[in-house]
């Protein structure tokens, strides 16, 4: 008896089908498993580089999205500033009547009723050009500072993030160089400790690597401790979850030049022409300038206010609607306000000049506070690099200092002591390495935010 090939089929494709079902399953659970696993033994840390840093801190804080809606702001008011020059529409309809006594224009008092229908448009221009012709320059001006203003807040929270970011990575660097010489430590314990057991070493020796060994420890733990303070610091400053366990990413650390060496004099020109402090500040002043303007030449402007009204008109002595009829009114007017406000406001006009004056010092306190933070980054850049190239050299001769303490500890010529002075003197000098490194880094940082690059 033979089967059929659609039977055979049918039972293929049924084994495919389950075949497909089981390895989804298979795979979901791996994947369930993949996800579950870093929960069940606690998350493992978040390495994070400097670019990342720096886009998150752009990104999330609060005070840059406040001082962008500042910015939202007087643009708003900028541009309600222009549309005064708009005339205004209204569209109504109205009823008016009367009953009992009326008095004509002749004078003659007689009893009346009547009623008035309208239905019409009315547009109406109601103009104070030098008011609202300086108003709105100075709403200019002040939306051009709220916009350097709000690129300043960027530009220092950024900076922020970068500090915090190079003292995690600083403190991740020294916990590194501790716990290497820890082990080292240990591993000259055990070979003492084997010395000791043979007696060619003194139990003494030993007790004082032990000692060292247990100093050592405790100065990881406080390495450990800043690492984990610098990483909440730096989650504060991403705007990141407080328990975030973030780690600097080791590529960083090296020294990275940003700005070339330049004379103090060029550098503080630069920056002055491209601060966005110094900008929000002349903008400020320009807006000043425009108000003490408004105050003295808008109150010689005439004012202008015209209006023009079309549409119907019904109603009459016996109240009929029906003779509704076209009706049109219009106007023109131009005059001057005298008093507050006006002509002769003389303390409106010395308001004005006083808020110029004040404005004045406060764009020269804006020139030096920019100055000196150009000179002070420079300086510290400097003298940054030059502690990298002292350090190195430390580093080398501190090296040098522990291969002869291990060659002398070896031929029984030297003493514990000697090597275990020079592990810490390699071991300092790695630490000022390292902390020269995220110094120059830091500071070629600062120097680039304090030309307002």
């Amino acid at each position: 008896m033979s089967i059929g090939r659609q039977p055979v089929k049918n039972c293929l494709d049924l084994l495919r089908t389950r075949l497909s079902w089981t390895v989804f399953v298979l795979r979901a659970g791996l994947f369930a498993l993949l996800f579950a696993w870093p929960i069940v033994l606690g998350a493992a840390p978040a390495f994070i580089d400097l670019p990342t840093a720096m886009e998150l801190a752009g990104a999330n804080n609060e005070e840059i999205k406040l001082a962008k809606l500042k910015h939202d702001e007087s643009l708003t008011a900028e541009r309600l500033a222009w549309q005064r020059f708009w005339p205004s529409f209204s569209l109504g309809a109205g009823f008016r009547g009367h009953d009992g006594r009326v008095q004509d224009i002749a004078g003659l008092v007689f009893d009346a009723s009547k009623r008035q229908y309208s239905l019409g448009t009315e547009i109406l221009l109601d103009w104070s050009p030098g008011n609202l012709y300086f108003s709105a320059l100075a709403a200019r001006q002040s939306a051009v500072a709220a916009e350097h203003l709000a690129e300043s807040t960027r530009r220092e929270t950024v900076l922020e993030a970068i500090r915090s970011y190079y003292a995690l990575l600083s403190t991740e660097a020294d916990s590194a160089i501790l716990e290497e010489d820890l082990q080292l430590t240990q591993d000259y314990a055990r070979q003492l400790e084997g010395a000791v057991s043979a007696g060619t070493a003194f139990r003494t020796d030993l007790l004082r690597v032990q000692t060292e060994i247990s100093r050592q420890k405790r100065k990881l733990r406080e390495a450990s401790e800043a690492r984990d303070l610098a990483a909440a610091a730096l989650a504060e400053s991403l705007r990141l979850p407080p328990e975030s366990e973030l780690r600097a990413a080791k590529a960083d650390l090296i020294p990275v030049p940003l700005i070339p060496p330049s004379n103090s004099s060029s550098q503080v020109a630069e920056a002055t022409r491209n601060r966005p402090e110094i900008k929000a500040a002349t903008a400020a002043q320009e807006a000043a300038d425009l108000e003490k303007d408004r105050a003295r030449l808008a109150p010689v402007i005439p004012n202008l206010r015209t209006g023009y009204t079309f549409g119907g008109l019904a109603g009459g002595i016996t109240g009929n609607p029906g003779n509704l009829g076209d009706s049109q009114d219009y106007f023109v007017g131009l005059g001057w306000k005298i008093g507050p406000g006006g002509l002769f406001d003389k303390q409106s006009q010395k308001l004005a000049e006083t808020r110029r004056q004040t404005a004045e010092p406060q764009t020269g306190q804006v020139r030096a506070a920019i100055g000196r933070e150009v000179v002070e980054a420079s300086a510290r850049s400097r003298s940054a690099y030059d502690r990298i190239l002292i350090n190195e050299e430390a580093v080398a001769a501190a090296g040098q200092m522990v291969d002869l303490a291990k060659e002398r500890q070896a031929s029984q010529i030297g003493v514990v002591l000697e090597y275990l002075l020079a592990r810490e003197e390699l071991t300092k000098a790695r630490q000022d390495r390292v902390l020269s490194v995220t110094d120059f880094n830091t500071a070629q940082h600062e120097l680039r935010v304090a030309l307002g690059r």
